[in-house]
């Protein structure tokens, strides 16, 4: 995400050991307003946020935060990804890709960034707590929800087999008005042969075509260009004795429309019969219905 040269400015103004990770929630902060780059504003708005967490938790030093103790977890309590660092019960899980810290050069998306947004709407959708008023009885593993965010279509992270699952694509198109100059790197580069090239024609088959963006980047004359970076979505994979891959609803989405597609399904898991497998309750509820509501 771009910033402006007054948000720059700021940002030089925190010390350089957490620059990244201040970056990191300006841009998440931007994203939640919907906009497409960092003005001092937003960089304001944040530390005015921080400031105010900040002395929140200041006045509340008194009070000892204490691990929940339930006999519905006890079955849970043999694994600590299913509990914060303060012991407290965490009901789903995001595994992200590791493309960003690796430098993968297949990375659309940082999966961090949509992951923590993820986050932090399961947090305001009280996902945990209600799940846990909603259970009777011990919690078990696949009662709780099982999501996946990759920054690109080889999707490391595994989002196909996962209650929700997501990964960033970069699609592509022909720009007829460059010139193509026949030199064959599109289709050296395209993993699913895809793009085929004659009398310097460009022609891709969509139905082959996953959008990882390569094709773009590799062009020299700009025959074939990225559009905008979006996100394909996901659910009701599983695994298990009878595994099933998840169904796409979202071919093409932003973040605002992902995080809608979320809390659609978290309001299915809710309100379903206890202990039914999120793909049940899609099954039940039928494809279509669920898109109506996104």
């Amino acid at each position: 995400m771009e910033w402006d040269k007054s948000a720059s400015l700021l940002l030089e103004k925190v010390p350089p050991f957490v620059q990244k990770t201040v970056r990191e929630k300006v841009e998440t902060l931007a994203r939640e307003r919907g906009k497409t780059h960092v003005t001092e504003e937003e960089v304001i708005a944040a530390r005015e946020s921080f400031m105010g967490k900040q002395q929140n938790a200041t006045s509340q030093t008194a009070i000892a935060h204490k691990p929940i103790d339930n006999k519905k977890l006890s079955i849970l309590k043999k694994y600590s990804k299913y509990f914060d660092k303060d012991g407290n019960p965490v009901l789903y899980q995001i595994k992200t890709c590791r493309g960003a810290e690796a430098h993968c050069p297949f990375l659309i998306i940082n999966s961090n960034t949509l992951a923590d947004s993820i986050k932090k709407r399961m947090e305001d959708l009280e996902f945990t707590e209600k799940l846990m008023d909603k259970t009777e009885g011990q919690i078990l593993p696949h009662h709780t929800m099982k999501l996946a965010v990759a920054g690109c279509p080889n999707s490391c992270s595994m989002p196909q087999i996962k209650d929700f699952g997501v990964h960033a694509i970069e699609p592509v198109c022909v720009d007829s008005e460059s010139k193509c100059i026949e030199c064959m790197k599109c289709v050296e580069t395209c993993r699913e042969e895809a793009i085929t090239i004659k009398d310097a024609q460009v022609s891709i088959n969509m139905e082959k075509c996953v959008h990882c963006g390569l094709c773009a980047k590799v062009c020299p004359s700009g025959s074939i260009r990225a559009e905008e970076k979006k996100y394909r979505v996901m659910i009701g994979g599983k695994v298990g004795r009878h595994p099933k891959f998840a169904i796409e609803i979202l071919p093409q989405s932003d973040e605002s429309t992902t995080l809608k597609a979320l809390e659609v399904c978290v309001d299915m898991i809710l309100s379903g019969k206890t202990g039914q497998r999120f793909r049940t309750l899609i099954e039940q509820q039928g494809v279509e219905e669920i898109k109506k509501r996104i």
